[in-house]
């Protein structure tokens, strides 16, 4: 009797979850826009809570400072507030330790972004949490180590920022809107490095705001700001779709004969979100750009990095912005999430901005002897 109680019990919940398999989930994710963005945002996901974002050093932040930028959105017509920190260089932390209130952000961040030399990282973070969760701290000290400010913010509906249902075109403007702040800060007559550095859907921000600028510039009644001096990109994937198809998520439901009506289709016929990084960065072959993947990546496949870089080279001439692809191996135990503990990542990223040097310099000598051939 028991035995039977078991097997009819199994039975019975084994048919619920293919009843939802095979039809409650597929109905729901047709026909649901909300569930579809959390699909592609997952805003609603937010750990570690209740952080205290204004005291980053309550977060594990050494020498950072918390700041807003504020802006009218011309995406969802309404005040926008960011939140968003400064995180200083390791070579500057006696400085930053020697003022007493240095968590308050003031004119001295801005003489600081003023003065300094130092490449600077505007760091546009992926889908889920916000800029407090624990890989992404990892990161920045990665940074910190290279001697690189960083700017890291929170898109609207993230972390402190406004809580504002997020779009492609809102999370590109408001990447846009710190970039402007970013820019308006410095020297403009000796602008330090900057790298816009994306992780994961992080990736297509930064991929939509380089090829975009102009335009997006305009909608916010600005002047058209500059392009980076590069654009790293962490984990990316070629365009939403294939992402989608390539999730863990969907080899739950892929064998189903009415998948790519159900699950794939709304994507195709979104307005809020498209998310193609290889159709943004096929428009800017001048600007240099370093990938970072790993083969070990569960989430965004290794496979559509590649895929991206196919596509990218073949948009770009020798005379172009140099375009690199460093992979991890599987062996080294990286995932999505945590390239930061790759043992070399320090190193790829120097060599990267040693063949930017070159780059430039060798551009410079090809318009110099263009001057002199005219």
């Amino acid at each position: 009797m028991i035995v039977e109680a078991i097997l009819l019990t199994g039975a019975s919940l084994t048919a619920s979850i293919f009843v939802v398999q095979v039809a409650v989930l597929p109905l729901v994710f047709k026909y649901s826009k909300s569930v579809q963005r959390k699909m592609v945002f997952s805003n609603c996901i937010n750990y570690p809570r209740n952080l205290d974002y204004e005291n980053p050093s309550s977060c594990n932040v050494v020498g950072g400072r918390n700041f807003f930028v504020e802006f009218e959105s011309a995406a969802d017509n309404c005040h926008i507030k960011l939140g968003a920190w400064h995180i200083v260089p390791c070579s500057m932390f006696c400085d930053v330790f020697a003022i007493r209130d240095y968590v308050r952000v003031d004119d001295r961040l801005h003489e600081e972004l003023k003065r300094t030399q130092n490449t600077i990282v505007l760091y546009c973070h992926g889908n889920s949490n916000h800029r407090a969760s624990p890989h992404r701290l990892q990161m920045y000290k990665v940074f910190q180590e290279l001697n690189f400010h960083v700017i890291t913010f929170d898109y609207r509906g993230y972390g402190d920022s406004t809580r504002v249902r997020p779009t492609e075109q809102g999370v590109v403007e408001d990447a846009l809107a710190v970039y402007g702040w970013l820019h308006d800060s410095l020297d403009e007559h000796n602008r330090p490095q900057i790298l816009v550095w994306g992780h994961s859907l992080g990736t297509a921000v930064a991929a939509n705001m380089v090829a975009h600028m102009e335009k997006l510039c305009a909608e916010q009644g600005r002047s058209t700001l500059p392009l980076p001096d590069a654009v790293v990109l962490e984990a990316p994937f070629n365009n939403l779709l294939d992402e989608i198809e390539g999730h863990p998520f969907s080899k739950l439901v892929s064998w189903l004969p009415y998948y790519k009506d159900t699950f794939v289709k709304p994507f195709t016929a979104s307005s809020e979100y498209a998310f193609n990084t290889d159709q943004y960065l096929c428009c800017v072959p001048k600007l240099p750009i370093l990938m970072l993947h790993s083969k070990g990546d569960k989430i965004v496949p290794f496979s559509l990095a590649v895929k991206l870089h196919e596509q990218i080279a073949a948009s770009r001439s020798p005379e172009d912005g140099p375009l690199v692809f460093h992979s991890f191996e599987k062996g080294l135990g990286l995932g999505h999430n945590n390239i930061c503990e790759a043992p070399n990542l320090k190193n790829v990223v120097e060599d990267f901005l040693e063949l930017l040097k070159e780059s430039e310099v060798k551009s410079r000598g090809t318009c110099d002897e263009t001057k002199i051939y005219v």
